[in-house]
């Protein structure tokens, strides 16, 4: 630690040190204030344009690629704001996305200027997740937080226990935890602990417990996801699965109530049986459940109105009401069909896109979903277990994935929360990415 201090305070440039504390402290404000924590997005960006255009800046040439994508995705969305009649209500949402791809590229600047970021940004990650993980636990069992937040529906007798943490309100933690951990494992390995496996698999084993206790599906979803990701790369693979069944055999035990929420229910809603909707055959399967299909049903008809720009960044509940107004919902008498239904998001990642920037918007994300699928092609049963740059971009891809996971439902895509962690990671992913020894070494053996 003394020796970081001394690095902080003698190797990095001012300007620098406001740009690495900015960025090592925005997972904490993410859990904490998401205003905060998209300020210090601006301002690091702002002070990259700055670093950039004073010291003119050779390295970022080696991602020209991944620039450009991301200057051709920013202006599919300008394109779209420019066309959209819902110009107003779209415009912050849109012509300031650009502040999420400078995340990143901070973070790259960060990580190829200085050997010592990652193991300063290991530590500040480590602590945080871990005052989250306490924060939580101390929520569960006092049934207040740190903040004073009581957990959801504490005091009513209908309701069952599930935490929040610093969210308060919000059903966010769960989602937190899940989109972090495959980076911090990444940054576990990255800096060749000891015991890379036991720190692992203990952090693993808490945070699923956590987001067991959070009763947010989604997450757990995407949890078991990472876990079997985790499982490729396990050292002793019997006693990790091992591990999992046991923990989460006592907690569905113990938890009949969220046991009911988490399985039962959502059985329930993908049977179909709170719905009286049956086909011709009696088949009453649904995606997810009926509110989903029809939040699906409406982007697609959204779509159809706006085929190649959409009808603009964060406009679903607006263009969704025009066509209502337009006499376009197709009203349900033989209780057969789905109808339009207005939300503020369709909670599907690819049919928000699809919604909001349309065609060639989707494209991208097709894009983007079949090459992190390609990486795994080449990666996912080739680990090199000695080797800690492909386990840590092995895990940075596991994170990317978790974040655009295409067949659960998702939060708001355009949403600066669910933005900054996703751009937040993909920083990390191009260094990686670049990084020579990934290049030579990987490569040469995955031919």
């Amino acid at each position: 630690m003394g020796e970081l201090y001394r690095n902080f305070k003698e190797k990095i440039e001012f300007v620098d040190k406001f740009l690495l504390i900015l960025i090592i402290v925005v997972p904490f404000l993410l859990a904490t204030s998401i205003f905060l924590a998209d300020l210090a997005c601006s301002i690091s960006g702002i002070i990259l344009i700055y670093i950039f255009f004073k010291k003119k800046i050779i390295f970022f040439r080696i991602i020209r690629t991944e620039i450009i994508l991301m200057v051709a995705f920013y202006l599919i969305i300008i394109i779209s704001l420019l066309f959209t009649k819902y110009f107003e209500h779209s415009f912050l949402a849109s012509f300031f996305y650009f502040r999420y791809f400078l995340v990143s590229l901070s973070i790259f600047y960060l990580l190829k200027k200085y050997d010592f970021f990652i193991t300063i940004f290991s530590y500040s990650l480590m602590f945080t997740l871990l005052i989250v993980l306490m924060d939580a636990l101390i929520q569960y069992f006092y049934g207040s937080n740190l903040f004073g937040y009581d957990w959801p529906g504490r005091g009513k007798e209908d309701s069952f226990k599930h935490i929040t943490s610093f969210f308060n309100d919000e059903k966010k933690l769960g989602s937190y935890l899940v989109r972090f951990l495959p980076l911090l494992l990444a940054v576990i390995y990255w800096r060749e602990r000891k015991k890379n496996d036991l720190l692992s698999v203990s952090l693993i084993l808490l945070v699923g417990t956590i987001i067991f206790l959070t009763s947010e599906r989604t997450a757990l979803t995407l949890y078991f996801i990472v876990c079997t990701f985790y499982f490729f790369t396990s050292k002793n693979k019997f006693k990790f699965i091992s591990c999992i069944i046991l923990i989460f055999t006592c907690l569905f035990y113990t938890h009949p109530k969220l046991n009911y929420k988490l399985i039962k229910f959502t059985m329930d809603q993908i049977q179909g049986n709170y719905s009286d909707l049956k086909d011709k055959n009696g088949i009453n399967l649904r995606y997810y459940s009926y509110e989903h299909e029809n939040l699906v049903y409406t982007s697609i008809k959204i779509f159809q109105e706006n085929f190649l720009i959409g009808s603009g960044v964060k406009s679903f509940q607006l263009a969704c009401f025009d066509l209502k107004k337009n006499k376009l919902k197709q009203f349900n008498k033989n209780k057969s069909q789905i109808n339009l239904l207005c939300s503020t998001h369709p909670h599907s990642t690819y049919f928000q896109i699809l919604s909001d920037i349309g065609f060639f918007g989707f494209i991208f994300a097709l894009y983007v979903l079949f090459y992190i699928i390609s990486i795994f092609s080449k990666f996912a049963f080739k680990i090199y277990k000695n080797d800690k740059i492909n386990i840590s971009y092995y895990f940075l891809n596991v994170g990317i994935l978790v974040s655009i996971f295409p067949l659960i439902p998702s939060g708001n895509i355009f949403n600066n929360w669910i933005s900054l962690i996703l751009f937040y990671l993909l920083g990390f992913w191009l260094y990686l990415k670049k990084t020579q020894h990934f290049k030579e070494d990987v490569y040469k053996h995955a031919k």
